[in-house]
């Protein structure tokens, strides 16, 4: 969690004071007293958690720590799936490191989670992964979801990124991938097809700024 928190760090300082301005206003506009709005303009404990790691971020002093909790997920990431091992790891819960045999049936975010784990236990990384997950990055910089999706996201993008940094891997840059998906709100959008945002959006559009200056040339 240390080095998501400061590469959203990186992100939000690659900003300009406007656009840093309009997303201190936009992420206030996603809170309400019980939590943070999910994309349906609901109080969502998934989205929750996004919007707390942010006013961390957005913080005029530097976090250096953030306390563990249980972490919210959607229903759908159960314990038997990838995401589910990914986040009993993260909250410190028993899990095992998930077999890819057969890369057609991958994701990005999924190839992420189990190239993440390999990283953080000292396991080697998987070639096969690291093939796979370049592979999805186009010629506009952006990754796409899958080896079938049509559009790369940015949601796809961000975690690409952060874990090739993570793990020392150099793609091509995506700076004018990300800054496409600005909006004036101050959030930014999932695709170049979409016009809106919420909080978790905001999280991967700084996360993709940050991971993308992270080691390699602006």
């Amino acid at each position: 969690m240390v080095k998501v928190y400061f590469r959203l760090r990186s992100g939000w300082r690659r900003l300009n004071k406007d656009a840093q301005q309009q997303v201190r206003r936009y992420l206030l506009s996603q809170r309400c007293a019980d939590g943070y709005l999910n994309a349906g303009g609901q109080v969502d404990a998934y989205y929750t958690q996004f919007g707390k790691v942010l006013e961390a971020v957005l913080s005029p002093v530097r976090v250096l720590w953030l306390p563990k909790k249980p972490l919210a997920v959607k229903e759908s990431m159960g314990r038997d799936t990838i995401y589910g091992q990914f986040f009993a790891f993260l909250s410190g819960d028993d899990y095992t490191i998930p077999k890819t045999s057969d890369l057609r049936l991958l994701t990005t975010s999924t190839v992420c989670c189990v190239l993440a784990m390999q990283h953080q236990t000292g396991a080697a990384h998987d070639p096969a992964l690291v093939g796979w997950l370049k592979a999805r990055q186009d010629e506009t910089g952006g990754f796409s979801a899958s080896e079938v999706a049509p559009v790369p996201d940015l949601l796809s993008t961000a975690v690409a990124l952060f874990t090739l940094w993570l793990i020392d891997e150099h793609p091509q840059s995506a700076s004018r991938f990300i800054e496409g998906h600005w909006l004036d709100m101050g959030s930014f959008a999932p695709t170049l097809l979409d016009d809106y945002s919420d909080v978790e959006y905001l999280f991967y559009g700084l996360l993709a700024l940050g991971s993308e200056c992270g080691r390699w040339p602006k």
